[in-house]
């Protein structure tokens, strides 16, 4: 993710295209600055000045270019009125649904968009990111999935026998989830303004491991597109957008009938072929990418530095532009010196001269 807006920072000379000293690196550094700031996960998520803390360290510490954010993991189950189980005994756990506010198909039809106000992971998002603003960040506004957002209040076996068997619950759903991710981009845009909002969404729900490209076509695409197209319009131009598992036969969708604007971030898993996505998408946009995540967590730092002198190898002068990325989110448990690797790479093999 990205979404500083000091003029001096190397994402926004990247985007403007001036001259780097050295490829970006975005560490994309969540519930890892909990990890290595000696607090829970559950203190993490539920505590907005330690998680907001956290990440200022953590970011300093591995010079990070990337920007802060606030993120619950599945909150969205919460924000419809169901339950998201914050585990309070482990030291580093994921959130949990253990409630869903759809338990039949008689559900789906009383389904609405909550009071975005209300929501208190919307709350505490709102508070992390107002102090961002306060210290010339820039914010990231959630843009989608809407299926990730209606896997998220359904449940993904149950969605996924609908997607077969009953289309027209599948798309009503996917409404609300859209409506919802419109909603909660207008009071972004009303609170901070479009020029301090980046567009951040991810895409781990439409990749070819659980949809077929005819499916994305039929059930992700028009909103996805509907959304690109309503947030551009209301002056939303700064985007990032992740790509999480294998897209390759649905990047004609992103090219042909998804609005992109110009310098889009476009970041990647490892299980694509990030040259290829690069020559997909041209210069006018970013690619980021694409340092497998396992690696990160398990392997050693050297093995993490060979990888990562690979990638920035294949990518350090594609036109459009290139950023060093975990292929997602940084594992929680991984260890420092293996994200160091990350930066010590970029500093040896990323400089531009």
């Amino acid at each position: 993710m990205y979404c500083e807006k000091e003029d001096s920072s190397r994402i926004s000379k990247l985007i403007t295209g001036e001259q780097l000293d050295r490829v970006p690196v975005i560490m994309n550094i969540g519930v890892y600055a909990a990890f290595i700031s000696n607090i829970s996960s559950f203190e993490y998520y539920t505590d907005v000045d330690k998680a907001y803390e956290a990440q200022l360290w953590a970011q300093k510490l591995h010079d990070d270019d990337g920007g802060m954010s606030y993120h619950v993991p599945s909150n969205d189950a919460e924000n419809f009125g169901g339950h998201l189980e914050v585990a309070s005994k482990s030291r580093i756990a994921m959130p949990k649904v253990t409630k869903r506010i759809i338990e039949s198909e008689l559900d789906v039809e009383m389904l609405e968009v909550p009071n975005l106000k209300a929501c208190k992971y919307i709350i505490n998002k709102l508070e992390f990111d107002r102090r961002l603003v306060a210290e010339g960040r820039g914010v990231s506004l959630s843009s989608g999935s809407p299926m990730s957002v209606a896997i998220n209040i359904v449940g993904i076996e149950q969605f996924m026998r609908w997607m077969y068997k009953s289309p027209q619950l599948v798309h009503r759903v996917l409404r609300v989830a859209t409506d919802y991710l419109l909603e909660l981009a207008n009071l972004y845009i009303e609170e901070f303004g479009a020029e301090n909002c980046t567009a951040s969404s991810s895409y781990p729900s439409e990749s070819h491991a659980l949809i077929s490209p005819k499916m994305f076509e039929k059930y992700s695409l028009p909103y996805v597109a509907e959304i690109h197209e309503k947030l551009i319009d209301k002056g939303i131009t700064n985007w990032s957008i992740h790509l999480c598992g294998d897209h390759t036969k649905n990047l004609k969708y992103w090219n042909n009938d998804i609005k992109l604007c110009p310098r889009s971030l476009i970041t990647i898993g490892e299980e694509m072929n990030i040259e290829k996505v690069a020559e997909a998408f041209g210069k006018d946009h970013i690619i980021g990418g694409n340092i497998n995540t396992s690696l990160l967590q398990l392997g050693s730092a050297r093995e993490v530095y060979k990888e990562c002198e690979k990638v920035i190898d294949k990518m350090k002068y594609v036109p459009g532009g290139f950023i060093l990325t975990p292929a997602c989110s940084l594992p929680a448990e991984t260890p420092p010196v293996n994200v160091h690797a990350m930066l010590e790479a970029v500093n040896t093999f990323g400089r531009y001269d």
